[in-house]
């Protein structure tokens, strides 16, 4: 072979190379840019260039924002102009692209998904309550009410069969702790004794012996009301028996 035409193969070889090399090294002094988000108008473009919110003419970093399209920037950094889209070079994780017309684009991996803007970034919970859940609240509040039904019922037929007035305290909340004192002709103020934790179980002890015995029956009575279940069977013993 001549070898004018190996210096000439061996000349080109070196100068593709040599291409290649340089355009790496321009690539490579490029800083690194991520847009993460868009905000695109017609007139007045913004864009979340590494992490901060920029117009076009403005410089971030020696980073000047030449131009904002719908998904990508145009930037110039020392006389080099390069081009970023949305979401290159960038974590991953979700992009936000919105136009400020009646379309808003969710970018991420260069998938897009078309919801209608504004409205979409406020999407209301599902507070829908399961069923389950619904039958075992009814089901608990049924309860609540037959139980509060019948111990002011009850209250309520003690406090005439003692001949006390206001009977029809047993009905109210707080009131009905009133009635129940002033059935066992207690004073009101011991209502601040039954608000001690562990004394009022004492004094709730005092005042059901009182009703007890008032009602003719035994005062021990009064102890077993400390009882769950018991109580409502010595309550209602007490209301409705002669």
């Amino acid at each position: 072979m001549n070898n004018k035409r190996i210096y000439f193969i061996f000349g080109l070889v070196f100068l593709c190379f040599s291409g290649i090399a340089l355009a790496q090294e321009t690539t490579d002094q490029l800083p690194k840019v991520c847009v993460s988000g868009i905000m695109y108008d017609a007139e007045n473009s913004l864009a979340v260039v590494n992490g901060e919110s920029v117009k076009q003419g403005e410089v971030i970093n020696g980073i000047k924002i030449t131009n904002i399209s719908e998904s990508a920037v145009s930037l110039e950094y020392k006389g080099q102009s390069f081009e970023r889209r949305i979401g290159e070079s960038c974590p991953a994780a979700p992009i936000f692209s919105k136009q400020t017309s009646s379309i808003t684009k969710i970018i991420s991996s260069n998938k897009s998904v078309k919801i209608p803007s504004r409205t979409s970034y406020t999407k209301k919970k599902n507070l829908r309550i399961p069923p389950e859940e619904s039958l075992l609240l009814l089901t608990l509040f049924v309860i609540a009410f037959l139980f509060y039904f019948y111990t002011s019922l009850c209250l309520h037929k003690i406090a005439n069969k003692t001949k006390t007035p206001f009977a029809w305290f047993a009905w109210l909340p707080i009131l009905n702790v009133l009635l129940t004192l002033m059935i066992a002709r207690k004073p009101f103020w011991w209502f601040i004794l039954l608000l001690i934790p562990l004394a009022n179980i004492v004094f709730m002890i005092i005042i059901w012996m009182e009703i007890a015995r008032l009602r003719d029956k035994p005062e021990w009575l009064g102890v077993l009301m400390m009882l769950p279940v018991v109580n409502l069977v010595i309550t209602g013993y007490l209301a409705f028996s002669s």
